[in-house]
């Protein structure tokens, strides 16, 4: 008995511990139904239907009373599902179908922010919850794609301005524009692309004072007052660690040193030095608002790139005018020579003539007095066709016209200038053309030995040879059969032999082999080999250290 007891109790508490189970599982159905009420709709339809054919089938509506009212009611029953179940189909299905389509075609439009209508009830509606979250998620990438477009149009736009920039600088600087008028232009480009107010630009000067040489946004009297400062005054102090560019945020250090109203503007300071190889040449100076001011790693890099730049032209324009003052230098030291060795002698030949004509005045010896006047006029006569061969040797002008008929002309004024005849050979059937450069330099050389022949061989004939060797090489020959030059063995004196130097120099400066061969009383010879594939390099000037001041 206890034992069935014990039993019984057993299953009663099995019941219960599946009871939760069996209502958990009840309201899920119920879930679903809620969630799929149109299905069941049409499933009650369908029974609705089976059950009028059923009882059409087994109690015809013709037969009794009763049956005629259940027919009736099921009839009613299966209208009021029919109209019920289209409904639900209406609310549930074609409705929010219908507002996701005109959701989409509004999003396709451009209308992010639209949102789906989501049903109270239905399969749909969870549908629509996700597509208004997947419509939110695509306006906030639109968004953040729009926002990062921005910033990437701003930060191209900055680049090309600084590109822009850099661009104009490296054109600006190889113009055949000065170094006043480069800094000017580049100030003007500055101010106008960072939105300056004003601008200078100063150079450091032999004392040591930051020299103004171009502004603008200046007027004359806060110029005078900046002319030349101290190089270590206020922000454009040399002493100070340059990182790029440096900022001041007001002119209160500038106020301190110069007493002006312009400094009294709410203005900051940009200043950029120009330096090369490490060395701080001079500085440009920016006055803008401190709301047009950006500070960032683009500008740093423009303001170092540009520091860069404009300190290697300024540097450059330096050594152009050092090496032109040099080349000015040389061309006279040539000169002096030149009228040192062959005007200068006949001069003092005249000057002791004229003593030696005073003395046969004094002794009234008139026979003797116009012969020496006639000599005196001979030797006047032979200075001033000197100086005119002087004029022409200096004063050339030689077309860059290919090497055949260029030299083939300095032989026929040779001809016409001398009376030592000439002879001129060639083995080249193709014009040769130097450049520009190495076309006056060969010329020059030639031109130069030339001139020592006529001046001082004392030759009977010479000779002028052009022809091609192996390895693309071209040799011009010179040669005579005059009295040769004497090795001495003195000291050259400044102002000796600077035609033959000049053309060692010559031939050097375009690569050119040069060789003088020369024996006493054996006649001269000159050889020029060019190599046409050899590339010259950059001229180079050189000064003599001494320079003989009498003559």
């Amino acid at each position: 008995m206890s034992i069935e007891t014990g039993r019984k109790i057993t299953d009663s508490d099995d019941w219960f511990t599946r009871l939760p189970v069996n209502t958990t599982q009840w309201r899920q159905l119920r879930q679903c139904i809620s969630k799929c009420r149109t299905l069941s709709s049409m499933v009650l339809l369908a029974t609705g239907f089976v059950s009028l054919l059923i009882v059409s089938i087994l109690y015809p509506p013709t037969t009794s009373l009763p049956a005629r009212l259940i027919f009736i009611v099921l009839c009613v029953v299966n209208i009021w599902l029919l109209i019920s179940t289209l409904r639900l189909q209406w609310i549930d299905y074609i409705r929010p179908l219908l507002d996701i389509e005109a959701w989409i075609q509004q999003m396709r439009s451009g209308e992010l922010e639209s949102k789906v209508k989501v049903p109270r009830k239905g399969q749909i509606a969870e549908l629509a919850g996700d597509l208004n979250d997947f419509g939110t998620m695509i306006n906030n990438l639109s968004r953040d794609t729009e926002q990062q477009l921005v910033k990437y149009t701003e930060y191209t736009e900055q680049k090309n301005q600084s590109l822009k920039i850099l661009y104009d600088v490296t054109s600006t600087i190889n113009s055949s524009l000065n170094l006043s008028e480069l800094l000017e232009h580049f100030l003007s480009t500055m101010t106008r692309a960072i939105g300056a107010n004003a601008g200078s630009a100063r150079l450091l000067n032999a004392q040591n004072q930051m020299e103004l040489v171009a502004s603008i946004g200046l007027d004359k009297e806060l110029l005078h007052c900046e002319r030349s400062l101290p190089a270590i005054n206020c922000a454009c102090s040399l002493n100070r660690t340059f990182d790029g560019y440096i900022y001041e945020d007001s002119l209160e250090l500038c106020r301190q040193h110069i007493e002006h109203p312009f400094f009294s503007n709410q203005l900051g300071l940009i200043v950029v030095p120009l330096q090369y190889q490490g060395q701080t040449l001079g500085i440009f100076n920016l006055f803008i608002q401190p709301a047009n001011y950006q500070e960032n790693d683009d500008y740093k890099e423009l303001f170092t790139s540009i520091g860069k730049h404009m300190g290697m032209a300024i540097a450059k324009a330096r050594l152009d005018e050092e090496s032109h003052k040099l080349s000015i230098m040389q061309e006279r030291n040539r000169l002096s020579y030149e009228l040192h060795d062959s005007l200068a002698q006949t001069l003092t030949s005249i000057r002791f003539q004229i003593r030696i004509l005073d003395e046969i005045l004094q002794q009234r010896n008139e026979y003797d007095s116009w012969q020496h006047l006639e000599r005196i006029e001979n030797t006047v006569e032979e200075a001033n066709t000197e100086l005119r061969s002087l004029i022409a040797h200096f004063q050339a002008p030689i077309s860059n016209q290919p090497i055949i008929d260029a030299v083939k002309d300095l032989t026929k004024r040779f001809r016409s200038e001398s009376n030592i005849p000439i002879f001129f050979q060639h083995t080249i059937d193709h014009p040769i053309q130097f450049s520009d450069r190495v076309h006056l330099e060969v010329m020059r050389i030639v031109q130069e030995a030339l001139h020592n022949i006529r001046k001082h061989s004392e030759a009977s004939v010479a000779r002028v040879m052009v022809r091609l060797l192996e390895q693309n090489r071209l040799q011009i020959l010179i040669e005579d059969d005059g009295i040769g030059i004497e090795p001495s063995t003195q000291k050259v004196l400044p102002g000796q032999q600077i035609g033959l130097k000049s053309m060692r120099e010559r031939a050097s400066r375009i690569k050119a082999n040069f060789t003088l061969d020369s024996d006493p009383g054996e006649g001269t010879r000159v050889i020029l080999e060019i190599n046409l594939e050899a590339k010259a390099p950059e001229d180079i000037v050189t000064i003599e250290s001494s320079l003989e001041q009498s003559i």
